[in-house]
């Protein structure tokens, strides 16, 4: 179950990012409207997509996200509630050119036996998340780019079984026996918010390398830190490239304003790794609602790894298809849930 003693020992995870220390300079050039719809993406995570297919773990995912000032404007968007926290924190800089977007998505977690009925109780809890994220990143300069971004979702719904149901009927395996053991089983309200500073390190026509600092706060709490780097035929700019913020499903990317728009097709390798110093993670641990089975913060691994390697090719003039294999450490410290886990990612890209 969730503390408070947890969230108020987090904070200082999120604070030790340093606004203050996080910005450089403006850089005038920066200073182009947004426009009013700069794209869209859609993100389909799966162990399918990974060279060891393992039903288990972050089983699958689906995510669309829009890009734009008008999403500012949607009825679902929450993008005045992160302004309003960003304001509070004293990291809003309106001088700063601003991207907007907003996401919509399902995430599904489950133990590896899924055709048993009854408890597994030394693997991981069955977990799923519907959510809607807003997502604001601030360009401060040539080398530097914050992010930030706000998510409110529901754990325990059946949305995530009947997708996992959905699956294994096409692709003819058995279906999943145990959903009525996940986490907040019949709906909680959860919520994260998340801080990144992002500053590029290396850059020259055919490779880029950036180091990335993360703070969140809510469903997972954590500080992180990353370094990535894509090699090959680069013209989208450096910030457009986030497969750091990750935390098993991607976070909201942004689109491309025209002035930022490709000078020659993309074709790039990418790779990167990240530390991970995590405090509370609501899809082993649950919430305040009563979960029939979850951890405690004492049975799960603090400190994490994360790696991965991707592919990006610009396959029309608005289109870009990418696909990834992420690696992670193992979450719990003991039993048969102690293994890495691995999944593989399909994103398309369509900038207006």
């Amino acid at each position: 179950m969730l503390t408070w003693q947890r969230f108020y020992a987090a904070v200082s995870l999120l604070f030790a990012l340093s606004p203050e220390n996080a910005y450089s300079h403006n850089n005038n050039d920066n200073l182009w409207p947004e426009p009013e719809q700069s794209g869209w993406s859609l993100h389909i995570d799966n162990d399918l997509f990974s060279p060891h297919k393992q039903d288990r773990d972050y089983t699958g995912g689906i995510n669309i996200t829009f890009a734009g000032q008008h999403v500012k404007r949607w009825p679902i968007s929450v993008d005045r509630a992160l302004t309003f926290i960003n304001q509070g924190l004293g990291i809003r800089h309106p001088n700063n050119l601003y991207l907007h977007s907003l996401q919509l998505g399902i995430a599904a977690f489950s133990p590896e036996d899924i055709q048993q009925e009854n408890i597994v109780y030394d693997d991981r809890p069955y977990a799923s998340l519907l959510y809607l994220a807003n997502s604001q990143l601030q360009i401060v300069d040539d080398n530097t780019a914050n992010q930030s971004t706000l998510t409110v979702g529901i754990l325990g719904t059946k949305a995530a079984q009947r997708l996992q149901e959905s699956i294994h009927q096409v692709t003819g395996s058995e279906p999943p026996q145990g959903w009525q053991h996940q986490i907040a089983k019949g709906g909680e309200l959860t919520l994260k918010y998340s801080y990144a500073h992002q500053r590029l390190w290396y850059k020259q026509a055919t490779m880029e390398i950036k180091q990335s600092y993360e703070g969140s706060l809510g469903f997972l709490t954590e500080a992180n830190s990353a370094i990535s780097v894509r090699w090959g035929r680069i013209s989208s700019p450096w910030w457009s490239f986030t497969p750091d913020r990750s935390e098993y499903f991607a976070q909201p990317s942004v689109g491309l304003p025209m002035q930022y728009r490709y000078r020659q097709p993309e074709l790039y390798l990418w790779a990167g790794t990240k530390l991970r110093v995590r405090a509370y993670n609501a899809f082993l641990q649950g919430q305040f609602r009563e979960s029939t089975f979850s951890y405690q913060q004492s049975e799960l691994e603090p400190l994490l790894v994360e790696s991965w390697l991707g592919v990006t090719q610009q396959i029309s003039t608005h289109y870009r298809l990418s696909w990834v294999w992420r690696y992670q450490s193992a979450e719990l410290k003991q039993g048969h849930g102690h293994r890495d886990l691995i999944w593989g990612s399909i994103m398309i890209n369509r900038d207006f």
